[in-house]
């Protein structure tokens, strides 16, 4: 499976690349993403694709230190709900355990642990193997000044290393780093001291933190739900304004149509099954549960005139829409494959 990460991860790209003298959306489709992801912070598309656009950027501009300046330009509000839950934990300790619980949020191909030794902690930053140098800057970069943001600027770490070799010019990592870092390290990490861990966070807000951690929790639950149930979610939301289609769905699910077809075909279903389960699903609860006029039936459900939502209603309940609300007015619904076998 691809990695997935959300678009957001690319704040900021559009306007630094423009004033660089590059066209972002040509950058973007060279490597294979849509253009949405310049504007759309919520898609979730490939991390592999978004990191091979960084080293194009960085490439064409001449600009080595790319990912550095694009981190600097990031805020904690840019991570959405998994920065405000980071934002209002009652120190960095538990601000750094959210950070590592929900950072699959933000992207799939990352992820954080956090280690202790005596008077030093250290904060490991794993990523995927075909990572290069932009990415990686990238991801380090941001984690730093993730912590700056909740420690106050002022705060700086120890040490900070990184796994590719040391760039001709180290000035940009000095000034957004605070401390000059090491190159050809192992890992990538941020060491820090162990006190600071315990700090209390000026903006905490405990109970905040914990309706965001239940919000958060509960998506962190439904991590492992199978491919068929995201594409009908996504069906679901695609529907309302008339372009629900496959290669939509496929590039909300940050994948090509292809794939997609392969993985549902893995889980014995077919888009096409999907999409007709789900509509009639979504056509026997509004029909039984509201007096929404047959139009804002067929609205909803992304029929392009109220005759094609009647035509094909009739095709898949037997009956016509208005038959089908009477002889089930009053009733609790059940799902539509219960009522009318699929055909």
């Amino acid at each position: 499976m691809s990695q997935l990460g959300r678009s957001a991860g690319l704040t900021g790209f559009l306007e630094f690349t423009r004033e660089l003298g590059l066209d972002a959306h040509a950058l973007a489709a060279a490597v294979g993403l849509p253009g949405e992801v310049l504007s759309q912070p919520d898609l979730r598309v490939s991390v592999e694709l978004m990191c091979r656009m960084l080293e194009m950027a960085a490439e064409q501009s001449g600009a080595e230190d790319f990912a550095l300046r694009l981190a600097e330009r990031r805020r904690i509000s840019h991570m959405g709900a998994v920065g405000l839950v980071i934002r209002e934990q009652p120190n960095l300790r538990s601000a750094l355990a959210a950070y590592a619980r929900y950072q699959w949020l933000q992207n799939d191909a990352y992820s954080l642990a956090l280690e202790e030794f005596g008077d030093q902690a250290i904060l490991r930053i794993h990523g995927p193997p075909w990572q290069q140098r932009q990415a990686e800057d990238l991801a380090v970069t941001t984690a730093v000044r993730l912590l700056k943001s909740v420690m106050g600027e002022a705060w700086k770490p120890l040490e900070v290393r990184f796994t590719h070799a040391a760039p001709a010019r180290i000035e940009s990592y000095r000034r957004l780093l605070g401390v000059t870092p090491l190159f050809d390290q192992d890992g990538m990490a941020i060491v820090m001291r162990r006190a600071d861990l315990d700090v209390a966070l000026p903006a905490a807000d405990p109970e905040m933190a914990r309706d965001l951690a239940r919000y958060l929790d509960r998506m962190t639950a439904d991590r492992r739900t199978q491919l068929r149930d995201k594409v009908a979610d996504l069906i679901v939301a695609l529907l309302p304004d008339g372009v629900c289609s496959v290669e939509r769905v496929a590039q909300q699910l940050g994948m090509d149509r292809r794939t997609l077809h392969r993985r549902l075909s893995a889980e014995g279903t077919t888009f096409s099954d999907i999409l007709d389960a789900t509509r009639r699903e979504m056509a026997a609860s509004l029909l039984v549960n509201s007096d929404r006029p047959l139009q804002g039936v067929a609205d909803i459900l992304g029929f392009s005139s109220l005759s094609a939502f009647a035509h094909w209603f009739r095709r898949k309940f037997a009956q016509s829409a208005s038959a089908y609300r009477s002889r089930h007015a009053g009733a609790p619904h059940r799902p539509a494959e219960a009522l009318v076998p699929a055909e």
